[in-house]
């Protein structure tokens, strides 16, 4: 199963470059993850053409998104249960901070750093932040494609856009 996450795409509507994405990797994937941070509800809009696509809501979402989002998700991907976040609070430590909201999930995705991060924790749960689409504070505009294979741990291949 390949998962298509992303993040902090703070955009007004969809451009070319977000339809070229989506395109490319988010049409062609099982399930699509936006993190928060999508900013308008054309953007939502967009990206729930996908057939299971899920979102939370982020700091710099605007209305109606913010009064309609939830602020945490949990979803089953293949026996797999992934909890979903934005973020708050220091930058080093958004991920556990999400990650504390849950109980017995396999991955955490969340957003909010701009800085793609990849890591298990302590507990053993795996934090996956794609980083931000257009806005990176790591140097990489991007996002994330985690792949879940029965029997193996989960893997991402991170898609780095010019």
């Amino acid at each position: 199963m390949i998962i298509t996450v992303l993040s902090d795409t703070h955009q007004d509507y969809p451009d070319i470059m977000l339809e070229h994405i989506f395109s490319i990797y988010c049409s062609t994937a099982d399930m699509v993850l936006h993190c928060g941070d999508m900013v308008s509800e054309s953007v939502w809009a967009f990206f729930n053409a996908h057939p299971h696509f899920f979102a939370v809501q982020g700091n710099c979402d605007m209305e109606p998104l913010r009064g309609s989002l939830p602020m945490l998700r949990e979803v089953n991907a293949d026996k797999v249960r992934i909890g979903m976040g934005h973020g708050w609070g220091p930058r080093s430590q958004v991920g556990q901070a999400v990650a504390s909201q849950f109980v017995d999930v396999d991955i955490v995705c969340y957003g909010h750093t701009h800085i793609r991060d990849w890591h298990q924790d302590t507990h053993g749960v795996w934090l996956l932040n794609p980083g931000s689409v257009f806005w990176p504070r790591d140097g990489q505009r991007g996002l994330a494609q985690l792949r879940l294979e029965a029997g193996q741990p989960p893997t991402v291949e991170w898609i780095t856009l010019p």
